[in-house]
């Protein structure tokens, strides 16, 4: 009984650990739409520039309009913290993920980009007269701006992706197959690890259950860009000669804690999409072998508890008095 206590002990103990690690998420920092329809809330936190407007039939996001040149975006008011603790050293990860859908061409480009609480959010709403970008605003309008941002586009001539840190750009492409049907929608998932100071971008088409995959990722310290790490994120979108509207479906973010170090990975490589996701599903493979070895043990401690206490009481056997009893092994018995 005392080791059935000990093993379940751990067992608890071990699940709040991972849980307290894991789950912990920070609400003030944390948002999440799933559809967006007319609300004082929705108005109160979220901020619709360019030609971007909701459409209350598919309660979307309509980015931009079915006319070339056309740009719109989105943006969230309330600021991100990723430092926590009176002495403020306390780093956090954050994600977002958001679904949408626009054509399979080169000039329609979707873009996510963090910007810091000082930033005037009126440049959104001007559009850029010298390129077809999605961030091209900020080439133009915002050159003194600290932001961090990327757009990419999808198309059967390949997938490629511009990434804006600071005064920096770098251009890159990534493989797989994340072409849209018409009216397909595609999911993006963006993950900053505060730990690596790692960015990581992955896609999903709609509906499948394969992981985000494939991906790019690359290397900022948020909280060096950011005194105290706080900083606005938004999207925007940009489809140049197209004339195609783009639409936005969902839309959230999540503050975590990040994992244990013993828990990570090496540090992923800039852009290198494929090896990225290998690296991260034997690490994930390796985490369920670990978490059933764990539980394969417990079950069998608790087996053998089970078993001990049975056997005690099977040994108990009631003899009515004056009945003589013979003494036989279970060995003897066996080769009986």
């Amino acid at each position: 009984m005392a080791m059935l206590l000990k093993a379940l002990s751990f067992f608890f103990a071990l699940c709040f650990v991972s849980y307290g690690t894991m789950a912990t998420t920070h609400e003030n920092s944390s948002f999440s739409f799933d559809g967006f329809a007319k609300s004082q809330t929705f108005y109160k936190d979220v901020s619709l520039f360019g030609d971007s407007k909701l459409v209350s039939s598919t309660s979307s996001i309509q980015l931009t309009d079915s006319v070339s040149g056309s740009v719109g975006g989105v943006f969230y008011k309330k600021p991100i913290k990723l430092l926590q603790g009176k002495e403020r050293r306390n780093s956090l990860s954050f994600s977002t993920h958001f679904s949408f859908s626009m054509p399979n061409e080169i000039s329609d480009v979707l873009g996510f980009v963090m910007v810091p609480t000082s930033f005037d959010l009126g440049l959104f709403g001007k559009k850029d007269t010298t390129s077809s970008s999605a961030l091209g605003f900020l080439f133009q309008f915002a050159k003194n701006e600290t932001v961090v941002g990327f757009e990419f586009d999808v198309s059967s001539g390949g997938n490629r992706a511009r990434i804006l840190i600071g005064s920096q750009i770098r251009n890159l492409s990534f493989r797989g197959d994340l072409m849209m049907e018409k009216g397909g929608r595609l999911n993006c998932m963006v993950e900053y690890e505060g730990s690596s100071k790692r960015m990581m971008v992955r896609f999903r088409k709609a509906g499948s259950v394969k992981m985000y995959d494939p991906f790019f990722s690359f290397s900022v310290d948020l909280e060096e860009l950011w005194n105290g790490g706080e900083f606005m994120v938004g999207l925007s979108s940009a489809n140049g000669n197209s004339s195609n509207a783009h639409f936005l479906y969902s839309w959230g973010v999540e503050v975590w804690h990040p994992p244990p170090v013993w828990m990570h990975s090496e540090p992923l490589q800039p852009y290198e999409a494929l090896e990225g996701g290998r690296n991260e599903c034997v690490w994930g493979m390796i985490g369920v072998l670990v978490l059933g070895a764990v539980c394969g043990a417990l079950g069998a401690v608790l087996a053998l508890c089970i078993w001990t206490l049975c056997g005690v009481r099977r040994s108990m056997v009631v003899v009515p008095e004056g009945c003589p009893v013979k003494a036989v092994s279970f060995v003897e018995e066996g080769k009986k």
